[in-house]
């Protein structure tokens, strides 16, 4: 069974989120289900009780891919800005969002356009084609003509002169972010390269926000420097469509 009340205390001291308690309900059942599901297959008892953290762990992944406005109370004090803040509130250990939005801003649109459309071509090279049934240990006309396809693959992904072809890089220059807790947004541009921060990070990700971090008076936008964001990852499914293309092709109106 999933101790509530610890994995609540738990959750909101390692990642400074909020639970609701209609969310809890739901999660806790859906992994006390699996847990039984598994127990079954395994063909064990399910009677030793799990530690308290491997509980957190267990919420946590379902949390992490929940829409934050279901899951968590909010955490932000919203400002007179349409998406800024008068200041973050001080709780340790940050403050749990969820990021909206995400673009690079120090890079044109078209530019990153041509990069992303390059990159998926480059990740697209050397897959079977679909209308090819899988291969099987025992088919060893399968096995040749999967040999030989990954030979092919091999050719074609080398260069004029026989070198490996490099795989594409998206272009990096200042990261913009629209971040929520479920209710206000607020704004949030990279002052400082974040290696965790990506434009190909997924809408829905999780982050965890250093409390004490500046706020630009005139618009309310968090100034993000090295350290003070921290990527905890998820995405909720009903995000899956917008891709950092996708997003390009909408605003760019592909």
């Amino acid at each position: 069974m999933i101790d509530r009340a610890a994995v609540t205390n738990g959750i909101k001291r390692k990642y400074g989120a909020s639970l609701r308690t209609p969310w809890l309900d739901q999660c806790a059942q859906h992994v006390e289900l699996e847990l039984r599901q598994t127990s079954d297959v395994e063909g064990r008892a399910n009677t030793v009780p799990l530690h308290v953290e491997a509980q957190i762990r267990l919420v946590l992944e379902q949390l992490l891919h929940s829409e934050i406005g279901i899951s968590c109370f909010p955490s932000l004090a919203p400002s007179d800005q349409a998406a800024g803040v008068a200041q973050l509130p001080a709780s340790a250990p940050g403050i749990f969002l969820q990021i909206q939005e995400i673009m690079d801003v120090g890079v044109s649109k078209h530019a990153l356009w041509e990069a992303v459309k390059e990159k998926d071509d480059f990740e697209l090279r050397g897959i079977r084609p679909s209308y090819m049934a899988p291969a099987t240990d025992d088919d060893e006309g399968a096995a040749t003509v999967s040999a030989s396809a990954t030979q092919t693959s091999a050719v074609q992904a080398q260069g004029p002169s026989g070198d490996a072809e490099r795989e594409p890089k998206i272009p990096r220059g200042m990261l913009k972010l629209t971040l929520t807790d479920g209710k206000s947004r607020v704004s949030a541009i990279e002052m400082q390269p974040i290696p965790q921060l990506s434009a190909e990070l997924p809408i829905g990700t999780k982050v965890l926000v250093a409390v004490g971090q500046p706020v630009e008076p005139t618009t309310g936008a968090l100034c993000l420097m090295a350290g003070s964001i921290r990527v905890l990852g998820g995405a909720p499914a009903q995000y899956a469509q917008y891709t950092l293309r996708a997003r390009l092709e909408r605003l760019l109106d592909k």
